[in-house]
């Protein structure tokens, strides 16, 4: 960037959407890293509900729509991914009960109580971390699990400074009840 005002922000997203969906994760992970993940989720059914905020194209859904049952959204800002997403649910035969819908973390579509589980692989940072959880949370049902991810550090200076953002990121532990 020539400009030193200049942002991530500024860039043309057709151009991110265009190199990311040419990849089957749009963030950090595997399908043994979401596998391993879900092992600490339990009593989900066939009448639960999933939400997958920044679900991107679905590399982690499908991998979570194939081990855990129940109906699966999976919710992103770019019409691209979804389109991807729901292909991909549809070669998998997963259509039924697996849909992405375009939308923004920011304003999800769900009414208190509704979800049992909410799954965000690598994309909480968007709105940030304890936001996230905050807002979040009131989508669960009592005994609901959130399970993100997020990028981590080991150092031991635990004061960051985001090349990105320009703000500062200190973790810390958030209580969800």
């Amino acid at each position: 960037m020539s400009n030193e005002n200049s942002s991530i922000h500024d860039f043309d997203f057709n151009l991110i959407c265009e190199y990311f969906a040419s990849i089957d994760r749009q963030g950090p992970g595997s399908p043994e890293v979401t596998l391993k993940a879900l092992s600490f989720v339990d009593n989900l059914t066939e009448h639960s509900r999933i939400a997958d905020i920044g679900c991107g194209t679905g590399g982690q859904t499908m991998v979570l729509a194939q081990y855990a049952p129940g109906e699966i959204t999976g919710i992103d800002l770019f019409l691209h991914f979804v389109d991807l997403f729901n292909a991909n649910a549809a070669a998998l035969k997963l259509q039924q009960r697996v849909k992405g819908i375009v939308g923004s973390m920011e304003n999800l579509p769900f009414q208190d109580e509704e979800l049992d589980l909410i799954w965000s692989e690598g994309a909480i940072y968007n709105i940030g971390f304890e936001r996230g959880v905050n807002e979040w949370r009131r989508f669960l049902k009592t005994g609901g699990y959130l399970a993100v991810t997020e990028a981590s550090w080991f150092t031991t200076n635990a004061l960051k400074r985001s090349t990105l953002s320009g703000r500062t990121h200190i973790p810390k532990s958030i209580p969800l009840r």
